[in-house]
Order: structure tokens, then C-alpha cells, then sequence
């Protein structure tokens, strides 16, 4: 049995912003585990429709439990396709990806149109479709539920690097993420105790010595 999902997401630019950012996704900095990006193949179609496939390298980190079954060396790279075509005229881009390899453990395709969002054409909704499914006996329904989670996680992790990316193309990107932030904030509270530890030490260390030079 596959898994499906569906989902809708606005994105608040308009379609041509959009994208414009789309062939600039990466890097971002919510999207690290995407390696390199290659294009295979472009051509412009007599009806003016732009139609690309390119080639994408992500990370594929496995579950702790996976890891004792298959070798992390042969899943450390995940290999995907993404077909995608232009259409000016119905302002539409439609994605279909799919991965390459590793598709007997797991195969996630994944569908998305995005267009003029219909209640504000200022914005650009997306129509996202997702299947995933495992042909690896006996781990098909764990293989499955993973994959539908992760993907949900991506799904996030995607949208917030494209609404970085967009923001970086219309000149309003922050110079710093949150996640650089917190983890400033994380690094200095980690010296920080580290300084009241050694502090407390030096304290308890000069309170005993005043305490033996009492005694004595």
C-alpha cells in the first residue's frame, strides 16, 4: 500500500517572483542537505513552454534502525530526478521528482503546480502531491510511515528556504538566520557556564584553603 499526501501552501509573491527563485533554491541555508544540482537537459517548446530535467544529490541520513539492516555506505546519497515545465501562458510550473536509487527501500515521488493563487493573484499557491511507497518485504509499513514523516519535515524545511530565497531576491533577506541565531545564543550560554563553573571552582578552592589555614 502507498502512502499519499497532499497538501496546499502559499507562498506571499507574486507567480513570477517565484519563479524566478525557483532556479535559485540553492543553497539556502534550510536546505543543507541538498549537495549539488546539474541540469541534463532544457528546450523550449514551439508553444513557448520551458521544459527542464535536472539532476539533484541530497544526503540520505537513515533511521537509528535502519542502519543496523543496510549498509550506510550504499544510502548515504540519495540521486533525484526533477522534470520540471514552464507554461507562460497559464502561469503555471509543475514539478515531478523522483528518486533514482535506493528505490526498492524506498521510492518517494513528489508532484507540485505552482500557480496565481485564485483568492489573490498577488500570491502563489502550491498544489503539492506525494506518494510514497516500499517494496522491501517485511519493512514496508515502518519504511513507509519514515518516509511520510520526513518528507512532511522537508515539505517545511523547503518552504522557509524558498521564503529565504525569495526574500535574498527581493533584497530583504536576513543577514542571519534563526537557526544561526539560536545557535549564537546556544554557544554563549555554553561559555557562559562554562566560565561560572571554573569560576565556582576557583571559589571553592580558595574557600577550602582558608578553611585548612583555620585548622591549622
Amino acid at each position: 500500500m502507498v502512502k499519499y499526501f497532499q497538501g496546499l501552501n502559499d507562498l506571499k509573491n507574486s507567480w513570477d517572483q517565484v519563479l524566478l527563485a525557483f532556479w535559485q533554491r540553492y543553497p539556502n541555508p534550510f536546505s543543507k542537505h541538498v549537495l549539488t544540482e546539474d541540469i541534463i537537459y532544457r528546450e523550449v517548446t514551439p508553444d513557448n513552454r520551458l521544459i527542464s530535467r535536472r539532476l539533484l544529490t541530497k544526503t540520505n541520513r537513515l533511521p537509528r534502525w535502519a542502519e543496523c539492516i543496510f549498509p550506510v555506505s550504499k544510502t548515504k546519497c540519495a540521486y533525484i530526478i526533477e522534470d520540471s515545465i514552464v507554461d507562460p501562458e497559464k502561469r503555471t510550473l509543475t514539478t515531478f521528482t523522483w528518486n533514482i536509487n535506493h528505490a526498492r527501500l524506498m521510492m518517494v515521488e513528489e508532484r507540485c503546480v505552482y500557480k496565481v493563487n485564485p483568492e489573490n493573484t498577488n500570491w502563489t499557491q502550491i498544489v503539492r502531491e506525494a506518494w510514497i511507497s516500499s517494496s522491501l518485504f517485511g519493512f514496508t509499513r515502518a519504511i513507509q510511515e519514515f518516509g511520510l514523516a520526513r518528507f512532511k519535515s522537508n515539505v517545511a524545511k523547503s518552504m522557509k528556504g524558498f521564503e529565504y530565497v525569495l526574500a535574498k531576491t527581493q533584497g530583504d533577506a536576513p543577514s542571519r538566520t534563526l537557526v544561526e541565531t539560536a545557535k549564537e545564543a546556544k554557544d554563549k550560554a555554553r561559555e557562559t557556564a562554562v566560565a561560572a563553573t571554573e569560576k565556582a571552582k576557583d571559589l571553592a578552592s580558595k574557600a577550602a584553603s582558608k578553611k585548612k589555614q583555620h585548622y591549622v
